[in-house]
């Protein structure tokens, strides 16, 4: 694939990325479903490129999320999933164990935005059964890294690669 489509394709994923957290804002039920949605599209420039395209992207829409969307409690929850296409990129291709190395990077990603929530949104903020919540999100990312290992067959056998 020539470099021109391949940006062409980070700039259509860095939107729609965008476009799947503005619907998620307006969304009742299904903010989770797309912040899921908006890091599966952010790992197209991965595929049709390389994993540090993929980086950049996130950035990128890291960025335009800062900017762009009202809520930054939302945006927060996004930035370590935006950069998640590349890190399981970049462990599947690198180790065998790298289940225990997303199961590390998720579980440092939760810490992070509980701190960074406390200490810039709200001083606040209280999870009840805190250890059920953990052991649900866990159940979550499995759920997740499956769907989203699932997406990205999807998307070669749609791209033809």
């Amino acid at each position: 694939m020539d470099k021109t489509k391949r940006v062409a394709y980070s700039g259509i994923a860095a939107a729609l990325s965008i476009i799947s957290l503005y619907l998620g804002l307006v969304s009742v039920k299904g903010k989770i479903t797309f912040l899921c949605l908006a890091s599966y599209i952010l790992s197209i420039p991965i595929i049709v490129s390389n994993i540090y395209t993929g980086g950049l992207v996130a950035v990128a829409s890291d960025i335009l999320a800062l900017f762009l969307i009202p809520n930054k409690a939302y945006v927060l929850v996004f930035i370590p999933m935006s950069f998640y296409p590349s890190v399981k990129a970049y462990l599947e291709s690198r180790t065998k164990f790298h289940w225990v190395f997303k199961y590390i990077y998720f579980n440092i990603s939760i810490i992070a935005v509980y701190n960074v929530y406390k200490l810039f949104i709200s001083n606040e903020i209280v999870i009840s059964y805190y250890y059920l919540f953990l052991i649900a999100a866990q159940l979550f990312f499995y759920i997740y890294d499956v769907v989203f290992t699932k997406f990205i067959g999807w998307v070669i056998s749609k791209l033809g690669l």
